[in-house]
């Protein structure tokens, strides 16, 4: 049976000042060994864009393992390989589908989108809403706009949560962009506001507590499954 093996090590602040054992995480298959030193530096290059949904060819990068593959290739500085980013997008892609259901049902949503970027201070929580339509996919083509903006940032969709199809979300939404926003000005937790539905340093988890925080008091009336 293959095994996978990982070693973790904390970066330094830069590449320079690492020693060559702090570089590596390494994952074991049989004979095969792979290292966040083996991957191309970030310099110059773009994040890879892979197709969402296309199998991946390592059968052995599960979801887990490829968000940690990323994270310590960000952390060292380095571009990581397709398969790992279509892994990580992938599964945030399955997390919406498990949190709201089908995603071509219509009704309002709320959603959270953690979007990871190559450079740590560019990473965000997005807050947004999709409105009721007769067709539900515009749920997937505003999410995909999301993806597009990101590239600015170099930055992957990394964690993803929605709600399940609602009558309106517009309360809903405003109470948690409120929260966060207040937040942000009081330095009640530790997180900035960017823009409007844009927010740093909050971590994903708690952005999506703050959402279920405001769902009742927000009076939200979800859709019949």
């Amino acid at each position: 049976m293959a095994e996978v093996l990982f070693c973790q090590r904390r970066c330094r602040t830069t590449i320079s000042d690492m020693r060559e054992e702090d570089l590596y995480t390494e994952q074991c298959d049989g004979d095969e060994q792979r290292s966040v030193a083996d991957e191309p530096l970030w310099e110059r290059q773009a994040l890879p864009i892979p197709r969402l949904r296309v199998s991946h060819r390592d059968p052995h990068l599960d979801p887990l393992t490829a968000k940690m593959w990323l994270r310590d290739c960000f952390a060292a500085g380095r571009v990581p390989s397709a398969d790992v980013v279509e892994v990580v997008r992938s599964q945030s892609w399955r997390d919406l589908e498990h949190e709201g259901g089908s995603l071509d049902v219509a009704g309002d949503r709320l959603y959270i989108l953690f979007f990871l970027s190559m450079y740590a201070k560019l990473s965000y929580v997005k807050v947004g809403r999709t409105e009721r339509k007769d067709d539900g996919a515009q749920v997937r083509k505003r999410i995909r706009a999301h993806e597009s903006e990101a590239k600015i940032a170099q930055a992957v969709l990394f964690d993803a949560w929605i709600s399940r199809p609602c009558v309106s979300a517009v309360a809903w939404e405003k109470g948690v962009k409120a929260h966060l926003g207040a937040a942000a000005e009081e330095d009640i937790i530790p997180v900035e506001r960017v823009k409007a539905e844009y927010f740093r340093g909050i971590r994903f988890g708690a952005a999506v507590r703050v959402a279920e925080m405001h769902r009742e008091p927000s009076g939200v009336d979800f859709l019949a499954p």
